[in-house]
């Protein structure tokens, strides 16, 4: 019998016929003495995160194909109007990381930060947002891509005072993000 030398078509399923090409989340952003601060982290693994793009992610309301859901940016932007709380501090002081991702960590849980997601959180579920409230909350920083592993090792704290929230797109491939909102933290 004759060997069949005709070129082979595979039947791919949706999820590998286009990657998504957008993400939605909140963020709180390190003001510029921050960002100077880590700009002089030397010898940081890998490809690094451009300084603009630098932040604190705090609920990622999902990745998109072709476009956001329409109704989604208002109602996020509905949830994050009602949000409200003092300012408060936040103080990173560790680096280290693992899957290709080097980061920035703290040894203090943080728990204004939490508190403040918590109170997203919230807001979030009040609006119907809830499928998209993940309850795990990791607070670290990416500064880098594309490495190998690398222990978690001390470092002078980062510091600043969060003052603003964001709810940002970001394109995926092309390292852009677009603010969609920005709220002040307000009693």
């Amino acid at each position: 019998m004759p060997l069949d030398h005709s070129p082979v078509q595979l039947a791919l399923g949706p999820e590998f016929q286009s990657a998504p090409r957008h993400r939605l989340f909140f963020a709180i952003w390190p003001d510029a003495g921050a960002i100077n601060s880590l700009t002089k982290l030397t010898a940081l693994p890998g490809r690094l995160v451009n300084p603009d793009r630098l932040h604190v992610k705090l609920h990622h309301l999902g990745d998109f194909v072709d476009q956001i859901p329409p109704s989604l940016v208002p109602t996020a932007r509905l949830a994050a109007a009602t949000v409200k709380m003092q300012p408060f501090n936040v103080t990173f002081d560790g680096v280290g990381g693992t899957r290709g991702q080097f980061l920035l960590r703290a040894s203090d849980p943080l728990a204004t930060l939490i508190e403040f997601r918590q109170s997203l959180s919230a807001a979030l579920t009040k609006v119907g947002l809830r499928g998209r409230v993940n309850q795990l909350f990791n607070p670290h920083m990416t500064l880098s891509y594309d490495f190998s592993d690398a222990p978690e090792q001390k470092i002078d704290p980062i510091r600043w005072t969060v003052t603003h929230f964001a709810l940002t797109e970001s394109l995926l491939g092309k390292h852009k993000h677009i603010k969609r909102g920005s709220w002040k933290i307000k009693p």
